[in-house]
């Protein structure tokens, strides 16, 4: 006989998957923290951390989406540290096992004096030991509303956005929209499965932060800033955006953007006007079933150089097949009208094979490494020639993939198009990695040297971990231990001159935790031995969902 809690579970499994739950009902969502967060993201400036927060236990009508200042958010992470010469004149560098540290030397830099000197975690304080198994890291956690030494809060704001989200996407905004865009800096889109629509948040400078419409106290997006459910108004073809939206990303510039269906063979075409709103415009259909993972493929910088026609591509994985398909947008205009309006589409342009592992099928998170021919474009000051070779570099390109699981490594193919590729993925390599395997990010650590350098990173779900690879080597060079429920992952780095005047280079990374609803912060730097890989500090307090409990 089955137990009623097991019932209520797989009703609750059944609400979930089938995204049910009427809007308007059940309590508004929680603003000032995180709610079993499925999506991050950061600005072109380093300067905010988006993330969306879902609705999985439907124990409120909607989720939400929360803006962090990251400086201040960096102002707490420990700062690691060989000698005292590497601290502020006000602290030093914790290196001896002492009462303050508990016997364990951190190598950070712990104040001189005061009630929280030589103390490594500082106004946090440090989490009881029994505890770091379930969540890894040393202090406590930091209160994004109210944080512990009494200054700014790190959260600046957030609005509600509806049922069940799954992903969220920042593009930047042109910089000649003039008076149009007014202080308009970027915008947010975030995949809703309730509703069955993309949200999109302007991000405004400063107070405003952002905007989509929201009134009253609940800070709910308004209706106008969901895009998908409006033919009339949207697209000249009568079409509602599918069921079951999951990934989302788009063009660098932000026009075209692609919306993944985990369900149906089919991926949405969204085309965003910066001084209008976002509208559905075209389904791709026919597909293989279930497509979950989607890249935007990067526009070699010859085709601006040299006019070239190149149409923009998205590369998208599947789980029910062994294959990676790339969709070429074409921003169409319908000749026949009076006004030329214009018809924008996706269409299948090409196939490639998952060979490389023994199964091939279910993939799920692909992403792609433009930075050996970044540099290389860099160097060429605008010459075409030199633009052109650029643009025969390969691009590095990478799938999860659970049959087994597995990081599948590839490039794309080189060929004599103008623009030396068709940008289609070849699979080379494939790489064990701990069960679970689920989303992919490309991005960059700080190496022994102080350089910036590429690393792919696979959050592996199941077993709670983060897979550190390196392209060059071709290893996996750290396994990150993390907290229950390990979901999406963006990278924070940079080099040059940071707040404060100082200069060098920086690499974080942000962990949402889905399962107890916090973010870790992870130390990419290899100069830190003792902390590299390694969670220093968790942004919001670790919640166990209500069916543990």
């Amino acid at each position: 006989m089955t137990s009623p809690s097991r019932v209520g579970a797989w009703a609750l499994l059944l609400l979930i998957t089938t995204a049910c739950f009427p809007p308007g009902e059940g309590r508004d969502p929680p603003m000032g923290r995180v709610y079993f967060p499925v999506g991050l993201a950061v600005d072109q400036a380093r300067s905010r951390l988006y993330v969306v927060s879902s609705d999985f236990d439907l124990q409120y009508n909607g989720g939400a989406v929360h803006s962090f200042d990251l400086q201040r958010l960096r102002d707490f992470v420990p700062r690691s540290c060989e000698t005292d010469g590497d601290c502020a004149g006000s602290e030093r560098c914790d290196t001896e096992p002492n009462d303050q540290n508990g016997g364990v030397a951190s190598s950070w830099c712990v104040a001189r004096e005061g009630s929280h000197a030589g103390t490594p975690c500082g106004v946090l304080g440090e989490r009881v030991v029994a505890s770091r198994w379930l969540e890894p890291g040393r202090c406590e956690y930091l209160d994004p509303s109210s944080p512990q030494d009494g200054g700014a809060p790190v959260q600046v704001d957030a609005v509600g956005v509806g049922a069940f989200a799954t992903d969220i996407l920042f593009r930047a905004a042109p910089s000649d929209l003039g008076l149009a865009g007014g202080d308009l800096v970027g915008r947010l889109f975030v995949p809703v499965r309730g509703d069955a629509t993309l949200h999109f948040i302007d991000v405004r400078a400063e107070p405003s932060e952002l905007e989509c419409g929201q009134t009253g106290n609940d800070g709910k997006c308004a209706d106008a800033y969901r895009a998908g459910d409006d033919p009339d108004s949207e697209n000249t073809r009568d079409l509602r955006m599918p069921s079951e939206p999951f990934a989302v990303d788009a063009t660098t510039d932000g026009r075209a953007i692609a919306v993944t269906h985990q369900t149906e063979g089919s991926v949405s075409l969204f085309v965003n006007e910066w001084d209008a709103r976002t509208r559905l415009e075209f389904v791709t259909t026919g597909l293989p079933s279930r497509v979950v993972g989607v890249a935007s493929v990067p526009e070699p910088a010859v085709v601006a150089a040299q006019g070239y026609n190149y149409q923009p591509g998205f590369l998208v994985t599947f789980r029910d097949s062994n294959e990676v398909r790339l969709l070429r947008y074409f921003d169409d205009v319908d000749q026949g009208t009076p006004t030329n309006v214009r018809r924008p589409f996706l269409e299948p342009s090409g196939t490639a094979v998952v060979s490389a592992n023994s199964v091939g099928t279910d993939s799920r998170g692909i992403a792609i490494d433009a930075g050996e021919r970044d540099a290389c474009q860099d160097g060429c000051a605008g010459d075409s020639t030199c633009l052109q070779e650029c643009a025969a570099i390969p691009l590095g390109v990478y799938v999860s993939n659970r049959s087994p699981d597995s990081l599948l490594v590839g490039r794309t193919r080189t060929d004599a198009t103008p623009t030396s590729s068709d940008d289609l993925p070849m699979f080379y390599d494939s790489l064990p990695v701990p069960a679970g395997a689920s989303r992919v990010v490309v991005g960059k650590i700080v190496d022994p040297g102080g350089n910036l350098a590429s690393r792919v990173f696979v959050v592996c779900f199941d077993e709670r971990r983060l897979v550190i690879y390196d392209p060059v080597t071709r290893r996996i060079e750290k396994l990150v231990e993390t907290g229950r429920g390990p979901h999406a992952f963006v990278v924070d780095a940079a080099s040059g001159t940071f707040a404060g005047g100082e200069t060098g280079v920086s690499s974080l990374g942000y962990l949402a935790h889905f399962t107890d609803s916090y973010i870790g912060v992870i130390d990419l730097d290899q100069r830190h031995h003792r902390t590299f890989g390694e969670i220093i500090l968790t942004v919001g307090a670790p919640i166990p969902p209500r069916a543990s409990k």
